[in-house]
């Protein structure tokens, strides 16, 4: 945390626009908080009322209806979306035709034809565009890596991950309303993805999955299993309507890695390598862990990076098309993707 600290001190402010209001709007806005080179100066919503409230509670100077005008502000450098899924991609090049950097929320977009035209844009006009999978940047999880790189569990053979959490029945809330994206996948099984995409580095070579499709039209609860070469395997599990643990395991020829809690925002891990006993590694969080990833973005906004290095375009590409073809085994279209 002392780096993060001295990093931040030596910077000048990089200053952030926010689109959208709300429990995720509002988390990273906590996570900026605690970072000393982090301004908030704009924040964007639907209506007035909105904005207002967001900028009053986080003494934020300029507010907006819309996003379009929030992306003429001069005063902001990179906005972060933080809208339903269906509007990333809209809110998105709004932003960059703006001449804005932009961190957009995970799932990047609806599907991959959509990514790909993000993606077009930020590269056309030269700008940093990133998916906020802020797992990827927490410190448990590069001590994952570090470990599976190094062959600490001998040859990767499994991956299991379990996201499944229930919500009261509301058909419109964003969970369970297809006009919002809703359904698990989308929302927490690209959790599980991203982490097989993390440990094999690769898009899985096989695909077998199972959905239960509710009454709104979306997937309650779903189940993966991905091969790769060699055999390795990812075995997935993801719900809106169930609960489970929110644990995951690497499994190799020679060990195993342990997430036994939240792995999609670790703090501990326990490692078992060859013949030795279970080691468990805690570590301290910085902010409430939206934090890591905003070091990381502004140290690519400094540096000129027009990409990140930990969660670059490609693995987003790569994420959502694995997702396409999991939706696709489901014969699951959302609205928005229907030709009229």
């Amino acid at each position: 945390m002392a780096d993060f600290d001295k990093q931040a001190q030596s910077s000048k402010k990089i200053r952030w626009g926010i689109v959208g209001t709300g429990r995720i709007a509002h988390l990273f806005a906590q996570g900026l908080s605690v970072l000393p080179d982090a301004k908030i100066t704009a924040v964007a919503s639907r209506t007035k009322e909105s904005a207002d409230k967001f900028a009053a509670e986080f003494n934020i100077p300029h507010r907006y209806v819309g996003v379009e005008a929030l992306a003429g502000d001069k005063d902001v450098d990179i906005v972060y979306i933080a809208t339903p899924h269906p509007m990333h991609k809209d809110d998105t090049i709004n932003c960059l035709k703006g001449g804005k950097a932009v961190l957009c929320e995970k799932p990047l977009a609806m599907n991959g034809s959509q990514v790909e035209e993000m993606i077009a844009c930020a590269r056309k006009n030269k700008l940093f565009l990133m998916e906020g999978m802020w797992m990827y940047f927490f410190p448990a999880i590069a001590k994952v890596c570090e470990l599976v790189a190094g062959g600490a569990i001998g040859e990767v053979r499994l991956v299991q991950a379990n996201f499944c959490f229930r919500r009261e029945w509301e058909p419109k809330s964003r969970l369970l309303n297809p006009q919002l994206g809703g359904g698990a996948l989308l929302d927490v099984g690209v959790y599980n993805i991203a982490l097989a995409h993390k440990i094999y580095g690769k898009e899985p070579e096989r695909i077998s999955s199972m959905a239960h499709i509710g009454k709104t039209g979306v997937d309650e609860q779903a189940s993966m299993i991905f091969g790769y070469e060699g055999g390795a395997m990812a075995v997935l599990t993801c719900a809106v309507q169930t609960e489970t643990l929110f644990e995951a395991a690497i499994y190799g020829t020679d060990g195993y890695i342990k997430i036994p809690h939240m792995f999609f925002q670790p703090d501990r891990i326990i490692v078992k390598a060859g013949q030795d006993e279970e080691k468990e590694i805690t570590f301290n969080r910085l902010g409430n862990g939206y934090s890591y990833e905003a070091v990381e973005v502004m140290r690519c906004l400094r540096d000129g990076e027009v990409e990140c290095p930990i969660m670059p375009l490609d693995t987003s590409i790569a994420i959502m098309k694995t997702m396409d073809q999991v939706r696709q085994q489901w014969e699951l279209v959302y609205p928005m993707e229907k030709k009229k």
